[in-house]
């Protein structure tokens, strides 16, 4: 029997995530369309998306959390942009021995780029969607949140 004969699989309640999951994809691979027309990678604008929000440093364990990757994807990802020269690595503070990851002023006037169109993207695929919607949706994204991380 093929999934589309339950009768349940048309339940809304179940459809959501699946399409949640869909538009998370169509949204990442049209950011990483933008992003490439300024020679990034999405991988590559996120990393500069989360130092940019932190004022231009993170310590790296960190930075690679907020990635969700895994550690040797995130050094390739941060040996690439050094390479580039968007950032270097510094001893961290206060802890001298981890490492601090720092974007240059190159870096950072990229970064700046990258969040201007990230937030042009945005605006426009939430154009014309009433706050209350918004508010209601995210409060629907907030008990799905609780619900898995109590799982």
């Amino acid at each position: 029997m093929t999934t589309s004969s339950r009768p349940e699989a048309h339940s809304p309640t179940l459809r959501f995530l699946p399409e949640t999951i869909h538009i998370g994809r169509q949204l990442r691979t049209y950011c990483d369309a933008r992003f490439k027309t300024i020679g990034l990678t999405l991988a590559r604008g996120q990393v500069l998306l989360h130092l940019e929000e932190a004022k231009g440093r993170l310590p790296q364990g960190e930075l690679t959390a907020l990635l969700e990757v895994e550690h040797p994807t995130a050094i390739r990802l941060f040996d690439s942009l050094q390479a580039l020269g968007y950032l270097e690595r510094c001893p961290g503070e206060p802890d001298r021995r981890s490492k601090d990851i720092v974007l240059t002023d190159a870096g950072m006037a990229l970064a700046n780029e990258v969040r201007a169109i990230t937030d042009e993207i945005l605006s426009r695929v939430m154009k014309g969607i009433p706050e209350e919607d918004v508010a209601v949706a995210r409060q629907v994204m907030a008990n799905i949140a609780s619900t898995l991380a109590a799982l």
